[in-house]
């Protein structure tokens, strides 16, 4: 362990880096490769997790005992891992190219607490980050080719993994041994409870998705729903649901951006859309 205090990036800081290195690593580790580990590890805010690289060099930047090990295992994976960490790292531990040793739900745990406390949109990790900044402003047709590439791929690929009313966000577990169904009509419950809902309202959906919970508004709580969305395959999946099941004069699906939305209603609600319109658009 290295108890220097220096800042990895030369910076004053108190950051604290540990080397190992594997004498039998096949793949020389170059000092940009070395410098890019330390800089993942303070812009994540110095979590309690090492960085293994492929030849087997250790970074860690947190002195207590780590929870878990991230090994890269390329120097491709490394620099997609610094360009978009966000979508990196989930895409190389799909693929293969990172790999999480240890738990990894710790370890998604102590990523987020570190994060919080860094506050990564700060100026000074902005400014060493650039990838942290929204450099790209969503419009409407940027807005509807990212919904298409992420949603449009087909239905029966959505139906391999979801729950039979096709809900995509994060269910509630009333209690450990729920199924996932039951867990999503649990949280589709919740969110009526807290929009107090009355027979008779107008709700607004923005952003929503193949139609259970404006449905499941609809049909349990007898408000009248406009739900808007801009992914044609899910739209057309939730008109669908809804002549099926005879909610079609109770439930409106609108194939429009969020942004198009007009009229009075008694509530508006919105899962899983509003973190990608940003808080400066709220």
């Amino acid at each position: 362990m290295n108890n220097n205090k220096a800042h990895p990036l030369g910076v004053p800081g108190n950051t604290a880096v540990e080397h190992q290195t594997n004498a039998g690593s096949r793949s020389p580790i170059t000092a940009l490769d070395r410098w890019l580990a330390r800089l993942i590890m303070f812009v994540a805010g110095n979590p309690r997790v090492a960085i293994t690289l492929w030849n087997g060099e250790t970074f860690q930047s947190n002195e207590a005992p780590p929870i878990a090990r991230v090994k890269i295992r390329d120097r491709k994976s490394l620099i997609s891992v610094v360009s978009s960490p966000h979508v990196a790292v989930g895409d190389g531990y799909s693929s293969g190219g990172i790999e999480i040793i240890g738990d990894l739900t710790e370890f998604l745990v102590a990523i987020y607490r570190a994060q919080q406390r860094r506050r990564l949109q700060s100026q000074s990790v902005r400014k060493l980050w650039p990838s942290t900044r929204r450099i790209k402003h969503n419009t409407r047709l940027r807005a509807r080719d990212n919904i298409h590439h992420h949603y449009d791929l087909g239905n029966d690929f959505y139906r391999l993994w979801l729950d039979e009313q096709m809900v995509y966000t994060c269910a509630y577990y009333e209690n450990p041994d729920a199924t996932l169904e039951e867990a999503q009509l649990a949280k589709m419950d919740h969110v009526c409870r807290k929009l107090q809902l009355k027979p008779g309202q107008t709700v607004v959906d923005a952003g929503c998705g193949w139609g259970a919970l404006s449905l499941h508004m609809a049909r349990h709580y007898g408000v009248t729903v406009k739900a808007y969305n801009i992914s044609h395959e899910q739209i057309i999946f939730a008109r669908e649901w809804a002549e099926r099941t005879g909610m079609s004069d109770r439930v409106e699906f609108i194939e429009s951006d969020y942004r198009n939305i007009t009229g009075d209603f008694d509530a508006f609600v919105s899962i899983g859309m509003l973190e990608h319109v940003g808080p400066e658009r709220f």
